[in-house]
């Protein structure tokens, strides 16, 4: 990440920024759109600051930023978060406190040169805000979320690198998995596995809290593990990722002990053919939406399966593990080149199994670029 970098993608957030909300809530056509941005990290982390200032591998407590649409950053600093915040690439200046009252005061006077103030507010808890308009008194203040999630929907050069690399080091984990199955280990067991070699393979951690499920357990989308014993004929669900500099990677993968039933071998087959229908679909200029519906329309083509592929076909991976949905109610609901997305068909039969498959991609001009190797068949493991 270099200077030019930085300053590219406080220009970039500023290009999508509209008039919004003012701080009442009140919206006219003659709105002017804020003179700089503002975010502070009270109560956590923001990843819009990450995103602002390229920095990775810190809590970034108590930090802010205010960005201007020339490209000026200006950075705000703890003095327990100052070393790692002066890694940081683009910045014109950094402005650092020693405790709360000298913090309040620095923030108090550097707002007060401006007019008017976007602010991300999906960000932003409530009681910050009510803080914040104390601090920001006679300032207008404007909602810029959208600008910041269309501006991070497309990826640059830089960022793919970092997500490859976090695709790469899931992918070998998941390689890894059927060294760790054997009977008797649990559900809680798998998960601590896979993420302590989600961070021995390189990556600051997992992407977000590891799903693993057996048996029946896999028909629960986003179950969150137990002391649940693996037993021989199980099949098992694993959805992980890694982060690495800052960027995550997002994949789900199944395997099976046993002889493989009939209903899960069909059931497995239709979503790995949906996924790969979703993949000959998403190119540059296509439309979002009917990428979705042909999946789902292939999945409810098959009576048994009617209506139990019951999320979205994916989302976008970055700084977040969902930077953002597919880009439905943005981008004019066009696939773009460089998004980086996950594609993961799934079908879940309460009470009796679910089988998801998930993959990481590129969007190009003619196609799709895979970042992950789907697996197409049912793989074996006994235990």
């Amino acid at each position: 990440m270099c200077e030019a970098d930085i300053k590219q993608r406080v220009r970039k957030v500023f290009e999508y920024v509209s008039a919004g909300p003012t701080s009442s809530g009140s919206e006219t056509e003659n709105h002017e759109p804020p003179e700089a941005i503002f975010i502070f990290n009270r109560n956590g982390l923001d990843r819009n600051y990450l995103y602002l200032t390229g920095l990775s591998g810190g809590v970034f407590n108590n930090c802010g930023l205010i960005a201007k649409k020339d490209g000026t950053l200006f950075l705000f600093t703890s003095s327990l978060e100052k070393e790692l915040s002066e890694t940081a690439v683009g910045y014109d200046d950094i402005i650092v406190y020693s405790d709360e009252e000298e913090r309040e005061t620095v923030l108090k006077k550097a707002l007060s040169a401006y007019k008017r103030v976007g602010i991300a507010y999906d960000r932003v808890p409530h009681a910050f805000y009510l803080r914040l308009e104390t601090l920001a008194s006679g300032i207008e203040l404007s909602d810029v979320s959208s600008a910041f999630r269309l501006a991070r929907m497309v990826k640059s050069e830089y960022e793919i690198e970092r997500i490859t690399r976090a695709c790469a080091i899931a992918e070998k984990v998941a390689r890894a998995v059927p060294s760790m199955l054997f009977s008797g280990v649990t559900e809680n067991d798998l998960r601590a596995e896979i993420d302590y070699r989600i961070i021995k393979e390189g990556a600051s951690g997992p992407a977000f809290d590891t799903i693993v499920a057996f048996g029946e357990n896999t028909s629960k989308p986003h179950y969150n593990g137990g002391a649940v014993p693996l037993k021989p004929g199980n099949h098992l669900l694993v959805d992980f990722g890694a982060e690495y500099g800052g960027y995550r990677s997002d994949i789900t993968r199944v395997y099976f002990t046993g002889p493989l039933q009939a209903g899960l071998a069909e059931m497995y087959h239709t979503v790995d053919s949906a996924k790969e229908l979703a993949f000959s679909l998403i190119a540059e200029g296509v439309n979002a939406y009917m990428v979705e519906e042909r999946v789902k329309t292939y999945i409810d083509s098959h009576d048994r399966y009617r209506g139990l592929f019951i999320h979205s076909l994916g989302h976008s991976i970055g700084l977040d593990v969902h930077d953002n949905g597919y880009p439905m109610k943005s981008h004019d609901g066009m696939f773009c080149e460089n998004m980086v997305l996950t594609v993961e068909p799934g079908i879940y039969i309460p009470g009796l199994y679910g089988v998801r498959l998930e993959d990481d991609i590129i969007v190009k001009s003619g196609g799709c670029s895979l970042l992950t190797s789907p697996v197409r068949e049912p793989e074996i493991y006994e235990i």
